[in-house]
């Protein structure tokens, strides 16, 4: 079946990019999208075709290859979540019509999904199973994380970004649960077969590290841990650096003693010695120092953290609320206690600065340490020094 893409000229703050250059995988949006369309079976064609269903998607859609097979079994329609939980769990800023109703839509004639009937899609969904083991941190893993083989996910905001990205590495897993649930004995034996052959050991470290995918003109010295990942061309690990369930796109850097944890890296992008990334997304050309530890963060492209700055990302209070729009818009509440900030494209942030969560902070700003902590960057200006005072930055003079 051909595929057909219709642009929506959504561009995600504070980035301002068209969202379908949004870093998802290692890759862009619309990368990723033509890889799960093509997996399904589809081909993607630059007009719309006539007189022939066809599948619709938009270009802030995420998907996988799951979630359209299962919609094209259906027949015509648009896809609606067939468990209302989903919707519950990540509904939060995505702008959609009816709730758990997304721009993916197996349709015939002009390119609308307004025209499309919603057909109720079963996407398998399961509760991800949380080990929060800290009871100070219970609250921040109260609320159950659903997935699938057959998930999707409209991209409006940038806390969006970070849950794509997940969900993208959880994909994977899922992928595998479904091959051999649904897989016959005689499979089973050459899906067992063909693990043995690749990790060759019973040893869980060796097996963790033989699950990794690598590329050409990689270096990963001896003691570094690397486990479950997706490793790019010409990468660089560090000694003692520690790399699991993460993507690093090619030639993304982590140098000796860094930590990346479930995160994706995009080209170029850098984790400093004793760098920590948890739950993050690096845009092309990102620089993350030793800080306070960063989780559940964007940082833009050619973005830059300096030594000792810090990102709070976890609310014992409230839930986080963000700002619907970039710096100086409505704030709208994500559900969410553990949330981290976006760091915009080219913006640096200075050693000692502290960004609360949820912050946006835009493309191009510099931020120097004042001592007090950035709690909404408002109308002040870019492209100059500025310090936080009462909490909001403003110029050095």
């Amino acid at each position: 079946m051909k595929a057909f893409c219709l642009h929506t000229g959504t561009r995600i703050a504070p980035f301002g990019d068209a969202v379908s250059h949004t870093v998802v995988d290692g890759r862009t949006l619309a990368e990723v999208q033509v890889s799960a369309l093509e997996a399904a079976g589809c081909t993607v064609v630059e007009s719309a075709p006539v007189g022939e269903p066809y599948v619709l998607f938009s270009d802030r859609t995420w998907f996988t290859a799951e979630a359209v097979r299962r919609l094209m079994a259906c027949g015509l329609g648009r896809f609606r979540a067939g468990d209302p939980s989903w919707f519950d769990w990540s509904g939060p800023q995505q702008k959609v019509e009816e709730p758990g109703i997304y721009e993916l839509a197996v349709v015939t004639g002009p390119p609308a999904f307004e025209s499309a009937k919603p057909v109720s899609v079963d996407m398998s969904l399961r509760d991800l199973e949380l080990d929060v083991r800290q009871k100070a941190l219970e609250q921040a893993g109260n609320r159950n994380v659903r997935v699938g083989p057959a998930m999707v996910h409209q991209v409006d905001h940038w806390t969006h970004i970070i849950r794509i990205n997940q969900l993208s590495l959880l994909a994977r897993a899922e992928n595998a649960k479904l091959d051999w649930d649904t897989a016959g004995w005689l499979r089973r034996i050459w899906i067992l077969l063909r693990l043995i052959l690749r990790v060759r050991s019973l040893r869980s470290g060796t097996i963790a590290r033989r699950m990794c995918e690598v590329g050409d003109g990689v270096s990963i010295h001896p003691s570094a841990v690397v486990e479950f990942s997706i490793i790019g061309d010409g990468c660089d690990i560090g000694p003692n650096a520690v790399v699991r369930g993460s993507v690093m796109a090619a030639n993304a850097k982590v140098d000796s003693h860094g930590t990346v944890n479930a995160s994706v890296l995009g080209e170029g992008a850098h984790v400093g010695r004793y760098g920590h990334v948890n739950l993050c997304t690096l845009y092309p050309g990102a620089m993350v120092s030793s800080g306070g530890g960063f989780q559940s963060c964007v940082f833009g492209r050619d973005s830059f953290m300096a030594w000792g700055s810090t990102v709070l990302d976890l609310s014992f209070g409230s839930t986080v609320k963000v700002e619907v729009d970039g710096p100086g818009s409505k704030r709208v509440d994500t559900h969410e206690h553990f949330m981290g900030s976006a760091i915009g494209h080219g913006a640096k942030v200075g050693n000692g600065v502290k960004i609360g969560y949820g912050v946006t902070i835009p493309n191009d700003a510099f931020i120097v340490d004042g001592g007090e902590l950035l709690r909404e960057w408002g109308d002040a200006p870019v492209g100059e020094a500025v310090v936080v005072r009462d909490g909001k930055p403003t110029p050095v003079r």
